[in-house]
C-alpha cells in the first residue's frame, strides 16, 4: 500500500519543540550486499506527560518536482531495517537513544534505497485534554554498492533578467541513474567583462534516481547597480558540472527612482528649450 503525504521531518533539540522529536534527521548510508550497518536515533519527550513511541519502517519515494513524499506501508525493503525495541516509554522531558540495524540481503541490486524512520505516539501534545498523533520521521539514503551511476542532467534554468531586489532563479535537475546523487552549485556574480566577482552564493540539494528535481536559491544581489553576468556552476553527480551564463540588469528601486526623475527632468528641459526656439 502506497500513501502521499507531507512529510514531517525531525527537529534539531536546540529548537526545542513542544511534543515529541527525533534526531538526526537524515542518513547517508553505503553498504554492500550481505552486510549490517548499525545506527541510532534519539527520541525525546519535550510535553509535560509521559508518552509511549512506536517505531517502524516505511519505505518512501518521491512524487512530484517539488519532492512531495510518498510511503510503502508493506515494502522488502522496509523489512530490512530492524530496531533494538519497536515501543519505547518516555518519561516527561526523558530522551533515549534507539538503535536499528540495515540488513542488506546478500541478493540486493546495486543502487538506491530509501528508508523512512518513523516514531508515532498518541499523547496530548497539544494541551487541554486534546489527544492527538504525532508522527515525525528521519530518512534514510542508502546506496547498495556495486556498478551504480549517478547520472545528472540539467533540464533547464530559469534566471531573472531584471532584478530590484531580492530574487530567485531555479533549475530542474534530472538524475537517470541507479543512486542518488548531491547537486553542489555556486553562482558568480561578475561585471559585465567576467573578470570580477562582486557577489556570490553556493548550495546543493539531494536529486533521486528515475526523478526530476526543481532547485531554487536566491540571487546574491551586486552592491551597484548595473548590468552584470551572473554564472551558474551546477553540479551532475557523475556528470561534468554544467556551466551557464547569463545577464542580469540591477536596479534597486533608489536607481529607478534615480533614473526616472533624471529622464523626467532631462525631457522637460528639452521641451522647454524646444518652446524658447523662434
Amino acid at each position: 500500500m502506497v500513501a502521499s503525504a507531507s512529510l514531517i521531518l525531525a527537529a534539531p533539540l536546540a529548537a526545542a519543540p513542544k511534543g515529541l522529536t527525533l534526531s538526526p534527521l537524515r542518513h547517508e548510508l553505503e553498504s554492500a550486499p550481505g552486510t549490517s550497518q548499525d545506527g541510532s536515533l534519539t527520541v525525546t519527550n519535550s510535553t509535560d506527560a509521559s508518552m509511549r513511541i512506536r517505531l517502524n519502517a516505511e519505505e518512501f519515494s518521491v512524487i512530484t518536482q517539488q519532492y512531495d513524499y510518498a510511503f510503502t506501508v508493506e515494502s522488502n525493503v522496509a523489512k530490512w531495517v530492524t530496531f533494538s525495541s519497536d515501543e519505547v516509554e518516555l518519561a516527561v522531558g526523558e530522551s533515549r537513544q534507539v538503535s536499528f540495524t540495515i540488513g542488506v540481503p546478500l541478493s540486493a541490486e546495486p543502487g538506491g534505497r530509501y528508508v523512512s524512520l518513523f516514531a508515532s505516539t498518541d499523547a496530548d501534545i497539544q494541551g487541554g485534554g486534546v489527544n492527538s498523533q504525532q508522527r515525525i520521521a528521519s530518512l534514510i539514503y542508502l546506496t547498495v554498492l556495486g556498478d551504480v551511476s549517478r547520472a545528472g542532467h540539467l533540464l533547464s534554468l530559469s534566471s531573472p533578467g531584471l532584478i530590484g531586489g531580492a530574487s530567485q532563479w531555479s533549475i530542474a535537475l534530472q538524475n537517470t541513474g541507479t543512486t542518488h546523487y548531491r547537486s553542489r552549485y555556486n553562482v558568480n556574480v561578475q561585471n559585465i567583462f567576467g573578470n570580477h566577482v562582486v557577489a556570490s552564493m553556493s548550495g546543493d540539494a539531494l536529486i533521486l534516481p528515475g526523478t526530476v528535481r526543481l532547485v531554487s536559491d536566491v540571487l546574491p544581489l551586486p552592491p551597484l547597480p548595473g548590468l552584470y553576468k551572473a554564472v551558474y556552476t551546477i553540479g551532475l553527480g557523475d556528470s561534468p558540472a554544467a556551466i551557464e551564463t547569463r545577464l542580469v540588469v540591477y536596479m534597486p528601486p533608489a536607481a529607478t527612482a534615480l533614473v526616472s526623475i533624471t529622464g523626467i527632468l532631462t525631457t522637460l528641459v528639452f521641451l522647454r528649450r524646444r518652446s524658447r526656439t523662434p
